[in-house]
């Protein structure tokens, strides 16, 4: 198979002379000379779509109810300013198993009086537009300008982004600062090392870790590619351990911030619950259609039918993209230190492998979104993919190639965007009658007032910024527990007995207010119960 080709347009430069009498490019003319190259025109269409599509959900979402995850990342973040709840189980819990710098940040716009939309706005819907630009700084930069526009174009349409985008998770922001430090890194090594580069890298990474501590994976993707390189000499460099150290820096001040508060250099290990499975987790493997073929089951499925197919373009296109990477990689791995493409194969393939293998064989299982920085490769192997066979059509003839690859991207964008738009909208009222019934609380009740209730803290902390009590395992223990309201709801499991508790104690529980999954209001999800 044929290795990647580079992109070589060459561009006629209007220069000028400075002071020094040294030629320069001017300014203005770079920016001509920029936008002279078609591609990148190309980039800003697709830098404006993704920014399209982003907003028009955007403002479909920006309002929508909030996720128990979401709910306790801005429990902490209110917490952080107010401090009122530092003695809850809930904050005590979350604090140490979750990764505070998201909550922090969250806290600082809150502080500038900045709300909840706005938060979604700049944690949210700023790094998912970046991301996109970071894909194809990525691709450009370990292949060429055409395999960077594929990677983002397809990046930018995939229905997991589009959909998290309106979640105020980490998932999204650490994603932004984790494909910035890969294309840092690549820029640091590509020719030679640069320690500024190394060191931005390194500090990024670190950032993007310390939104979402399994991203750290990425340090040891950077030391194995490294060492997969024979770039041995580096350790005789000082400015390398130099420029490491200040970039692990906001990782060694998290680690030792942790030992001084809880005595443990990293908490949240001690925090976690649950053995994993005792099977290797092989069909997490399953996520890669998930991704890139949203509908479809398995990697090979699409085969039953041409419509699956049609459905699977970027899941075929990623398939023979890997397989021009494995080829390339095994045919040509006396020359990686010297082939920037075959280092490009190696860096994405080993974050894909860091990835999957971490949550195959050490986690064991997986949640869709968990697997986020390996869409990088994901993408990326889908424009090699897709970029292999245009240059294979090209030969024959230019016109029909760039036919049929506007076809592919337009098939898979249109399974994508639709997937997306379905999902979306079914979820984005999801949860709405448990938060109208807190922010009523919040308007109705007393500020001391005390919620008890099942799978409630959040909502009440969060919402109603009221203190929460739990409900007991037994019935007689109720009303021991000193509550001013009781409320039950239908998004999580409620007791046995809190149906005949309430029917038995009509004297002591009165209800004030229900809010109901149906207009005809037939159906009741959350109500409010006064004590008496």
């Amino acid at each position: 198979m044929e290795e990647i080709e580079e992109n070589e347009v060459k561009e006629q430069n209007d220069f000028v002379e400075d002071k020094s009498g040294e030629i320069v490019l001017g300014g203005r003319d770079k920016i001509k000379n920029w936008l002279k190259d078609y591609e990148n025109l190309i980039l800003i269409g697709v830098i404006i779509f993704a920014l399209a599509i982003r907003w028009f959900y955007f403002s479909l979402t920006m309002t929508q109810p909030l996720w128990w995850d979401e709910l306790a990342y801005g429990s902490l973040a209110k917490n952080f300013i107010t401090h009122a709840w530092d003695g809850t189980s809930l904050i005590i819990g979350e604090t140490l198993i979750r990764p505070l710098l998201f909550p922090y940040l969250w806290s600082i716009l809150m502080r500038f009086g900045i709300g909840e939309v706005g938060v979604r706005f700049f944690l949210e819907f700023v790094p998912s537009i970046l991301s996109v630009v970071f894909v194809y700084l990525v691709g450009k930069e370990v292949y060429s300008k055409r395999v960077g526009l594929i990677g983002a174009f397809i990046f930018s349409t995939l229905w997991i982004h589009l959909f998290y985008t309106g979640r105020l998770l980490t998932n999204v922001p650490a994603l932004v600062f984790l494909f910035a430090s890969v294309y840092y890194f690549i820029k640091s090594t590509k020719t030679g090392f640069v320690p500024t580069y190394f060191a931005i890298s390194l500090i990024l990474l670190s950032i993007s870790s310390l939104i979402r501590y399994p991203n750290a994976l990425v340090f040891f993707v950077f030391l194995c590619f490294l060492i997969l390189t024979l770039r041995f000499n580096l350790v005789k460099n000082k400015k390398f351990w130099y420029s490491g150290i200040i970039g692990i820096a906001p990782m060694l001040l998290f680690f030792v911030y942790n030992l001084i508060t809880s005595g443990h250099i990293f908490p949240a290990l001690s925090g976690t619950g649950g053995a994993a499975s005792s099977s290797v987790a092989y069909h997490v493997l399953n996520f890669i259609p998930t991704y890139l073929a949203p509908g479809v089951s398995t990697n090979f499925a699409y085969f039953s039918n041409l419509g699956l197919i049609m459905q699977s373009v970027f899941l075929i296109a990623f398939q023979i993209g890997l397989i021009v990477v494995l080829f390339g990689l095994f045919t040509g791995y006396d020359r990686i230190s010297r082939k920037k493409d075959l280092q490009g194969h190696l860096i994405l393939l080993l974050v894909f492998a860091a990835i999957f293998g971490y949550f195959i064989f050490m986690i064991r299982g997986a949640e869709d979104r968990w697997l986020f920085p390996a869409s990088l490769s994901l993408v990326l192997f889908a424009g090699v993919g897709l970029d292999y066979l245009y240059r294979k059509v090209r030969k024959y003839n230019k016109q029909i190639a760039y036919v049929l690859l506007i076809i592919v991207l337009t098939l898979g964008a249109y399974g994508q965007i639709n997937f997306a738009d379905d999902l979306i909208r079914n979820k984005k009222e999801s949860f709405l009658q448990i938060q109208q019934g807190f922010e009523w609380i919040k308007e109705n009740t007393p500020p001391d007032s005390v919620i008890l209730g099942q799978g409630i803290e959040v909502y009440s902390l969060y919402y109603s910024e009221r203190f929460y009590a739990r409900l007991p395992k037994t019935m007689e223990e109720v009303d021991d527990i000193e509550a001013d309201y009781l409320v039950t709801h239908i998004f999580t499991g409620q007791p046995g007995y809190i149906q005949e508790y309430l029917i038995a104690n009509q004297d002591k529980w009165v209800p004030v207010n229900v809010f109901f999954l149906d207009k005809e209001q037939t159906q009741p999800a959350f109500v409010i119960y006064q004590r008496v």
